[in-house]
């Protein structure tokens, strides 16, 4: 069994009612990059001229004084970038209840002690996966671009609840760019966190984030498996999936080693894999 047959499932028997496993992407695209000090929106304007040229910041709207905002156009799809010269509002989201993430005990530090942000945001362009796959591709990109910036701390993406360094935002950006022109490369640990949790008795792992992909979340429920084997597992099946060569149903079988399989079960909204790991 080659290295990647592993994440290729088994079909079950076709269910009377076919459950929710795929359904349409979130159409809007969304993050957070925080800032650790008061840069400023030119800036912010001249990092995006000097990565992606001129040509590609449309607009600048300097009309609301506390939130000046810029249009960024990149291979035909336009980004709306607003600058806050503030912390990010505990009432929207409390960042200092994620301690989970991708980021140092010093880096989560520095990540919660920011003095200003960008909200950066795509509207409607996520309409099938291979335009959301294209929007996520892009707007890494142009986050990675804005993360470079001086006194940047991170990025926070709400939809996932997950909290990057700008360390390790910045190596997967990297990691994307070398692998532009490979339609089966997909930053996952940036756009799909692991989380932690219990079922009962029962410890497990699994994602957080493959709905705005329109999956159902994949968790290991009382996997025996070393930690990073599950990472690896379950950044690898969610990147089968958004890339379209995977599609994990309610079950199906997956073997990770030969004759030792596991089975997915479809549970309020996320599908179990239980046994096999």
């Amino acid at each position: 069994m080659g290295f990647f047959d592993r994440f290729k499932r088994k079909k079950g028997p076709d269910p009377i009612a076919p459950g929710p496993s795929k359904a349409a992407p979130a159409a809007d695209t969304a993050a957070v990059i925080l800032l650790g000090s008061d840069v400023g929106v030119a800036a912010v304007t001249r990092a995006v001229e000097a990565r992606f040229g001129p040509q590609s910041l449309v607009s600048t709207d300097n009309s609301a004084p506390n939130a000046p905002a810029m249009t960024v156009r990149l291979e035909g799809v336009e980004f709306f970038c607003s600058y806050l010269a503030m912390p990010h509002p505990a009432q929207v989201y409390d960042l200092s209840s994620l301690h989970e993430g991708l980021f140092s005990p010093q880096e989560r530090e520095e990540l919660l002690a920011h003095k200003a942000f960008l909200v950066l945001a795509q509207k409607g362009g996520g309409v099938s996966l291979e335009e959301k796959r294209r929007v996520c591709r892009l707007f890494t990109r142009l986050a990675g671009a804005l993360v470079g910036l001086d006194g940047a701390a991170g990025v926070f993406l709400a939809e996932a609840e997950l909290l990057i360094s700008r360390r390790v935002y910045l190596q997967h950006a990297a990691i994307l760019d070398r692998n532009w022109e490979d339609p089966e490369y997909f930053p996952a640990p940036l756009w799909v966190s692991i989380r932690s949790g219990q079922k009962g008795e029962f410890p497990m792992v699994g994602t957080w984030g493959l709905r705005q992909f329109g999956f159902l979340e994949l968790w290991f429920l009382d996997a025996k498996s070393p930690w990073p084997e599950l990472h690896e597992k379950l950044y690898l099946m969610s990147i089968f999936q958004i890339t379209g060569r995977e599609l994990y149903r309610d079950m199906d079988t997956i073997e990770f080693t030969p004759g030792n399989p596991s089975v997915f079960r479809e549970l309020k909204g996320a599908l179990f894999i239980t046994g096999g790991v």
